[in-house]
């Protein structure tokens, strides 16, 4: 995550502005503080989430312990841009600029039901939590801080930040580890930054709020003293010039529950990381935080199946929202080193997975997709078995038999994964769920996440002129030997056709070693596999892990990387509970899902927890409107009609101009439709 403070103040915001604005210029000399105050200041608009009157775990397999930890547990992230320490001292920001001149304080940033209005899920204090805050928070050590002097405490997200879903129904929330978070991470990026910005606006102007000597007495503590206070202000102002500098180019808004988690995490990587302008790439493919229960057994993860091996997978990832890495040292004396905790990854990957194959089990362990809860209405048994019928027809030739059948314990679903390994064919020892992913012109959806992958370019070779030293990209890496599929109809020229498996054949398409080094247009997907691997690499040399026992932390699977093979079907267990639908969250039910893509509401509202378990989804309400301001009422609302927002393919029948791109199936009449969806709810 990146945080971005560009803020648009609002037209009451001014009136109460313009005399503090009028002594900030004249008491700040330097322009670049003016800025970043006047976009800082503003606290953001968010939705009023009442608290629910009761809260009910779903049973998925986990103890109480393993939930806990894989709440709280760390990935060695420095995702918010300020000291632990800052984040608990910090109070709310005012919502307008007369309550800067309030006397009174403000609740603390961290207040549970403060957190929920930007998606967070409350947790209580605990061990593993010992400042009751929400679930996915975790502190790291010793890390450095763009404008903060010293190592300090930090604190990021963890994998259970954007992993654990939340809905409500008749007053009762519902919690369901692994599944799509409603998180609003740019949201809360506004937030930390109008609360640092009037707190900072309190230290230089003499105003009747003492909201800055609230904030110097709780972060300095018995230290506390005039001399401590002006070096804090220092220091406060240089942390938010330094995050200034880092803002990002938003495109496409990404809102509550989506994120543009591989142009973000390539961002940091190859750009933030290094200094590399011309390596950054604007926030325009957002994508629905994806449900993870199962995962661990897929042979390609990821919405555009594009990555196989977990530690890279959750390394990447763990890079991407702020874990340090040494991009600067020599190359033979420490390049590459990071906070990332390889073992925590490990331990989450484990528990994910469970303990023993499931093909050879016949079973599935690890964590569960949810059942669906006996407090909802119930499941019509008749219906749904007049939909399990309909599944078979119109669902399994994608998404797999259900993995409650017998049919699918079967060497034509589970297999090994096999490669070429120093040029010889190698197997891995375990069966996978070998998962049909989709071509584009075949599922019809959205191509901007898909594309990410498959067209970006990064440079990461010395520049002589300049001085620029290299990243020091040297790694090998696997990747699918590229297939001839013909001449192309218009230009005749040979086509490339880059799927894994062809599944009507039965043919693996090979996977082959490639070296892949510094170069100024490496293929973003090859790079990033790449430096993660080095970063691996570097962390089990510094912890003295021999050869043989490296593979056992990376799952046992080779690290392979694929780009622009389309989006993968996965299997449709605990479907009902991953809202909202299609890989950028663009379709807000399951009802409206199974229609002509001309049907879907153009309008989805997001950030509203509340379920719908008849069309089995998102609760919405009426958007019948040709246009929307990106928040209304504090609820993201997200437009269908911008690239990278399209709701179009994966449809159920043509469209009423008979449109036929991206139908996957017949129109289902509405019976069809709710036999489907009632079936749907047993998976």
């Amino acid at each position: 995550m990146t945080f971005s403070f560009s803020i648009f103040l609002s037209k009451r915001f001014w009136i109460g502005l313009i005399l503090l604005i009028a002594l900030a210029l004249f008491l700040f000399w330097r322009s670049t503080t003016v800025q970043v105050l006047l976009e800082t200041l503003a606290a953001p608009d968010l939705p009023d989430i009442p608290a629910p009157q009761a809260r009910v775990a779903l049973d998925q397999n986990w103890s109480p312990e393993t939930t806990e930890r894989f709440h709280f547990i760390s990935q060695g992230t420095e995702t918010l841009p300020i000291p632990y320490s800052w984040l608990l001292a910090l109070e709310q920001p005012e919502k307008t600029a007369f309550g800067l001149l309030w006397p009174d304080s403000e609740p603390g940033f961290v207040a549970p039901d403060y957190l929920r209005r930007y998606g967070f899920i409350p947790a209580e204090a605990s061990a593993d939590n010992p400042d009751g805050l929400p679930i996915g928070f975790a502190t790291t050590p010793f890390q450095n801080i763009p404008g903060y002097a010293a190592t300090t405490t930090a604190v990021g997200f963890t994998c259970a930040a954007c992993h654990t879903a939340h809905f409500t129904y008749e007053g009762t929330e519902y919690i369901v580890n692994g599944g799509p978070s409603t998180v609003d991470l740019q949201l809360l990026s506004k937030g930390i930054g109008a609360a640092l910005g009037q707190t900072l606006l309190a230290s230089k102007l003499p105003l009747p709020n003492r909201r800055f000597d609230r904030f110097a007495r709780n972060v300095l503590g018995a230290t506390y003293s005039e001399k401590g206070k002006a070096a804090l202000a220092a220091e406060l102002q240089t942390v938010l010039d330094a995050v200034a500098k880092t803002a990002d180019v938003i495109e496409v808004a990404e809102g509550f529950g989506r994120l543009d988690a591989l142009n973000r995490i390539g961002n940091q990587v190859f750009s933030k990381n290094t200094g590399r302008k011309e390596n950054y790439q604007a926030i325009n493919a957002p994508v629905n935080f994806p449900h993870i229960w199962t995962a661990s057994w897929f042979d390609w993860v990821q919405y555009d199946g594009s990555i196989m091996q977990p530690l890279v997978r959750n390394a990447g990832e763990a890079m991407g929202v702020h874990a340090s890495v040494d991009t600067i040292a020599p190359v033979d004396g420490g390049r590459f080193s990071s906070s990332v905790p390889v073992q925590n990854l490990k331990w989450i990957e484990d528990n994910l997975a469970g303990d023993t194959p499931p093909f050879r089990s016949q079973r599935f362990k690890g964590l569960h997709g949810p059942a669906w809860p006996d407090a909802l209405p119930p499941i019509d048994a008749a219906l749904a078995a007049q939909g399990r019928e309909l599944y078979g027809k119109h669902c399994a030739g994608c998404h797999l038999p259900p993995l409650d059948s017998d049919a699918i314990w079967s060497e034509r679903y589970f297999r090994p994964i096999r490669y070429m390994e120093n040029g010889r064919p190698t197997e891995t020892k375990e069966a996978f769920l070998a998962l049909n992913i989709l071509p584009l012109k075949k599922i019809g959806t959205d191509p901007a996440q898909s594309a990410v992958l498959s067209t970006r370019t990064v440079n990461t070779a010395a520049d002589p002129a300049t001085g620029l030293e290299s990243i020091g990209i040297d790694a090998v890496v696997c990747t699918p030997r590229p297939r001839f599929a013909g001449p192309g109809p218009r230009s005749g020229k040979t086509q490339l056709d880059s799927r894994v498996y062809d599944r009507a054949s039965g043919q693996d398409n090979q996977l082959v070693q490639v070296r892949v080094t510094d170069g100024p247009q490496l293929k973003f997907a090859l790079a990033l596999g790449a430096i993660v691997q080095q970063v691996d690499n570097r962390w089990f040399d510094n912890n003295f892990i021999p050869e043989d026992l490296r593979p056992y932390f990376e799952g046992e699977r080779p690290n392979c990387l694929q780009a622009g093979a389309g989006y993968k079907a996965r299997p449709l267990n605990g479907v009902w509970a991953t809202a909202p639908f299609l890989h950028n969250g663009s379709v807000p039910t399951l009802d409206d899902l199974l229609r002509p893509a001309d049907q879907r509401p153009a309008f989805v509202r997001l950030g509203n927890p509340e379920f719908d378990p008849v069309k089995v989804g998102l609760a919405q309400s009426a958007l019948s409107g040709d246009n929307y301001p990106p928040y209304q009422d504090g609820f993201f609302v997200l437009d269908t009609s911008l690239p990278g927002n399209r709701n179009i393919g994966h449809a159920f029948g043509a469209s009423a101009t008979g449109d036929r791109t991206g139908v996957i199936g017949p129109a289902l009449s509405d019976d069809q439709r709710r036999a489907l969806i009632e079936y749907l709810k047993t998976l």
